[in-house]
């Protein structure tokens, strides 16, 4: 029996049942149905069990659904109805489970029986259970629970379900995790052969999203698609307009703005490591070719400097007996009618030399053959050997050459240097008209010099200018080549002040404006040599520093030892300590009038040691001298803000002692 015989209502027969109640579509289609049709017969003889279940169901917001009796008579709230989609509803109510669900009877039918059997209740959380719905069957998602619901007789006499569907958070799970996959995959990817491989392991991945992919290249793109086929085009996404994703959607998943964008996600993530591979094969393919030009412009360079080293060599060879003839000569006719003869070939001779000396020079230093042989001499000799060499033509162009020659000494090749500063004379008289002004003016600053050599010559045409240096340039060369040369001299110049590690550079305010040529080589100037100690007592420092007081206070005992010695040799009273603490006892015994600290002391640096100093009984008027390796504008600044009246950099300059102590 499905129920037992109950008291019918109290009151009129015509008033609607409370436990129902009324107001929402469910509530009244429970009422209005015919249930004397059903199992469950009319509702005034509903025991008081299937009441109470019907009212927890019919008043609650949550889906909810409830089976009864051995038919499983179905009732459900306004909650559920949205689970139906659309072919079961209304119809569903008051029909029996299992004609209600035959499709899915094979999976929920055994867990009821579980339930009406074991009087126990069960929880399902993300079951797939797929139902008829829309038209077709559907992949859907379920956390439930079914719960056994007592009759009178202490029996099961019905079961609750209280469902949630979770097929939206389930899809979106499973999706994110085969793009997550498949992101991974690709980041291998080599080829467009290893993208279709990986793109095929995600249709085995996630067979329920992905029945099957294609890859549409070209005029493929454009294909109208089959019906259960969506094209992704990556032309939509701004991404790789000549591919398209065609993708076999599944027939039991909605084709929603979920389903779709998640395509169009993976559809982005493929796209994105074509591009990469073909900006990849693009960049291999540079790398390749700019590998080949180097190559080419190696083989071509390297076979220049074999060409000029040839050139030279091979000129050479006539001209040695050429030289040789012409000394013969003035040796057996020192009065003969052809002195002025030899003198031209003198002439031509020499400036050919010149030339071939250049082209050698180029060719040694393009294959790193050159070694400059540095030594410290004066600067005025490797000047006036530059003016030696470039004066036949000054003079023959009858300039006018004004020098300015330092008297400082130099650290370098003073051969090269001779070379770079004869070159330059050479092209300014060159290219300056007869009579014409030419300068080599010098300027030193601490341990660079800058060298220039001004003309008022012809000057240079704004577009030679940035490529006055390169080898073979030229300025205009008139018709008999008077102003001559291969366009080595100036590439010369440049390579060897490079070697030395200066630069040169080049101005002219453009043609017929002269031209000024300029070579910086920077730490080559070397410092004289101070005067020796023992000079030093003889001059008249000492009687300036008498009786003044001087603490030195240094770590290393050799330095601090040869400073007080130095201060006592100029007439001051220096008291010497190795470490703070003895300075501060020294100091506490008998103030100076002048501290010298090492900045870098250990335990208590200079700073620390200049304040507990000045804390000491007429300490406020101590002088303090900061003594560092450090020298920076920072290090003499921190020194200032600290209260020390001079900054001293190691090894100490006399003069700078003398100046901080005075």
């Amino acid at each position: 029996m499905l129920a037992q015989p109950v008291t019918p209502f109290p009151g009129p027969q015509d008033k609607l049942p409370r436990f129902i109640g009324s107001g929402t579509p469910m509530r009244d289609l429970v009422q209005s149905h015919r249930w004397e049709d059903t199992p469950l017969g009319a509702i005034a003889g509903w025991p008081a069990s299937l009441r109470t279940a019907v009212s927890v169901v019919l008043h609650s917001v949550h889906p909810m659904f409830l089976w009864w009796g051995e038919e499983l008579t179905q009732i459900y709230n306004d909650a559920y109805v949205p689970c139906f989609g659309a072919g079961k509803h209304p119809a569903a109510l008051g029909q029996a489970g299992r004609v209600c669900w035959p499709e899915i009877w094979p999976i929920i039918g055994p867990q009821i029986d579980a339930v009406r059997n074991g009087r126990e209740p069960r929880w399902y959380a993300d079951n797939l259970v797929p139902i008829w719905r829309n038209g077709r069957i559907e992949d859907v998602f379920w956390s439930y629970t079914y719960t056994p619901v007592f009759n009178e007789q202490d029996q099961v006499g019905g079961v609750l379900v209280v469902c949630t569907e979770t097929t939206a958070q389930v899809l979106a799970e499973r999706r994110r995790h085969t793009l997550d996959l498949l992101g991974r995959r690709l980041l291998d990817c080599r080829s467009e052969a290893d993208v279709r491989a990986a793109v095929a392991q995600s249709t085995s991945d996630n067979p329920g999203d992905l029945l099957e992919i294609s890859l549409l290249n070209g005029d493929q793109a454009g294909r109208r698609p089959a019906s259960d086929v969506l094209v992704i085009r990556g032309a939509e996404l701004q991404l790789c307009a000549d591919l398209a994703l065609a993708f076999k959607v599944s027939p039991r998943l909605p084709v929603d703005c979920a389903y779709r964008q998640f395509l169009e996600q993976y559809t982005a993530v493929v796209c994105a490591t074509l591009s990469r591979l073909q900006s990849d094969r693009a960049l291999a393919d540079a790398m390749a070719e700019s590998e080949r030009l180097n190559v080419d412009l190696n083989l071509s360079s390297r076979s220049k400097d074999e060409f000029l080293a040839m050139l030279g060599h091979e000129l050479r060879n006539p001209l040695a007996p050429i030289v040789t003839a012409l000394k013969l000569m003035k040796l057996r006719s020192r009065d003969s009618d052809t002195a002025h003869e030899q003198a031209v070939i003198q002439r031509q001779v020499d400036h050919l030399v010149r030339l071939v000396d250049d082209l050698l020079d180029v060719s040694r230093i393009a294959s790193g053959k050159v070694e400059l042989r540095k030594e410290t001499v004066p600067l005025a000799d490797v000047l006036n050997k530059a003016i030696e060499m470039a004066s036949p033509l000054l003079e023959q162009k009858q300039h006018r050459l004004l020098v300015d020659v330092p008297t400082v000494r130099w650290h370098g090749d003073p051969a090269r240097l001779a070379q770079v500063i004869s070159n330059l004379l050479t092209n300014a008289a060159r290219y300056t008209p007869a009579g014409g002004h030419v300068t080599l003016g010098t300027r030193v600053k601490g341990g660079t010099v800058q060298i220039q050599v001004t003309d008022d010559g012809n000057g240079i045409a704004p577009a030679l200018l940035p490529h006055i240096f390169d080898l073979f340039v030229q300025g205009n060369r008139q018709l008999d080549r008077a102003k001559g040369g291969l366009g080595i001299g100036l590439a010369l110049v440049r390579n060897l002040v490079q070697m030395h590690g200066g630069e040169a550079s080049a101005y002219s305010a453009g043609e017929g404006r002269g031209s000024t040529f300029t070579i910086t080589l920077p730490d080559s100037v070397v410092a004289e040599a101070p005067a020796p100690l023992a000079q030093l007592h003889a001059a008249p420092l000492p009687e300036q520093g008498a009786g003044l007081r001087v603490l030195v206070v240094d770590d290393n005992q050799d330095a601090a030892d040869s400073l007080g010695e130095l201060l006592g040799a100029l007439g001051y009273r220096p008291l010497v300590a190795y470490d703070p603490a003895q300075a501060i006892a020294l100091a506490s015994a008998d103030m100076p009038d002048v501290a010298i600290l090492d900045i870098g002391l250990p335990g208590m640096d200079g700073f620390e040691l200049a304040d507990h100093l000045r804390k000491l009984p007429e300490g406020t008027g101590l002088k303090l001298v900061a003594l560092s390796g450090y020298g920076q504008e920072h290090d003499k600044s921190r020194s200032r803000a600290a209260g020390f009246a001079a900054h001293l950099v190691k090894p100490i300059n006399i003069a700078d002692l003398q100046i901080s102590l005075s």
